[in-house]
């Protein structure tokens, strides 16, 4: 793994040089596109300002309470559709209609309920997101085996045990796999929400940006958001090791 970061570090410090050297030789248009070195100086003057952070902040803490929004309304759902097989044959349809409708077009009606607030964020968040997860944990307990189940029923583990031992197991993998997905993508819905519908956050200090002609600004943010969802990515990966190092995908990683 630490040859991959090297490899990694060393692409993105070649893309800079690179993206330097054009705007240098006027390649890029600097009407546009400014140098890279203008681009870092102004992230730099941001990690200092308290108005970047606060609305990191905007936008961090909505798509963290979407994240436990659809957690607690993904999970029970995905186990009654996966484990009752009425539930799952009279839903699929809503489930199928509904997942590929985009927030964005949700906006309007999101603003005509709350305007550009927070609630209009997470309601648009939770909406977005929560199809990944919904969606993983139904086939992670429809993988369960249905011969240890049966096991479990003729020793008389009772439902904590049977629960414990052989359900979470069997959904854990697909629910944090959903869960990373669903993460990266409710930091996208926040985003694009607060620069279409106004809410506070980085999207509209995006456009704010972009507005005031401030490009070094607009683009050091476009790379924040980029990072932002970069560091979820990474938190998830590193909340799974320790919770799914018995997983064959685990030691195939590690090799």
């Amino acid at each position: 793994m630490p040859g991959r970061n090297w490899i990694g570090a060393a692409t993105v410090l070649g893309i800079l040089a690179a993206w330097q050297l054009l705007s240098a030789t006027g390649v890029l248009p600097g009407a546009s596109i400014p140098s890279a070195a203008s681009v870092i100086e102004a992230g730099t003057g941001e990690l200092a300002s308290s108005e970047f952070w606060s609305a990191m902040w905007d936008t961090v803490s909505v798509a963290l309470l979407g994240m436990a929004v659809i957690v607690v309304l993904a999970v029970p759902a995905a186990l009654l559709i996966g484990r009752v097989r009425w539930i799952g044959e009279s839903t699929w349809f809503l489930v199928e209609f509904l997942k590929p409708i985009p927030p964005v077009a949700l906006i309007p009606l999101g603003l005509l309920l709350w305007g550009p607030s927070p609630e209009m964020k997470l309601y648009l968040v939770a909406l977005g997101s929560v199809w990944p997860l919904l969606t993983q944990v139904v086939y992670g307990v429809r993988e369960i085996d249905g011969v240890a189940l049966e096991m479990a029923r003729s020793y008389r583990l009772g439902w904590w045990k049977t629960t414990s031992r052989i359900v979470v197991p069997s959904i854990l993998p697909f629910g944090m796999t959903g869960l990373r997905v669903s993460a990266s993508i409710a930091i996208i819905i926040a985003v694009v929400v607060e620069m279409i519908g106004g809410a506070a956050g980085l999207g509209q200090q995006i456009t704010l940006a972009q507005s005031a002609n401030a490009l070094p600004r607009m683009y050091a943010l476009i790379i924040a958001t980029g990072l932002l969802g970069l560091a979820v990515n990474a938190l998830f990966r590193c909340a799974e090791r320790p919770l799914l190092f018995w997983h064959p995908s685990h030691h195939r990683e590690a090799r």
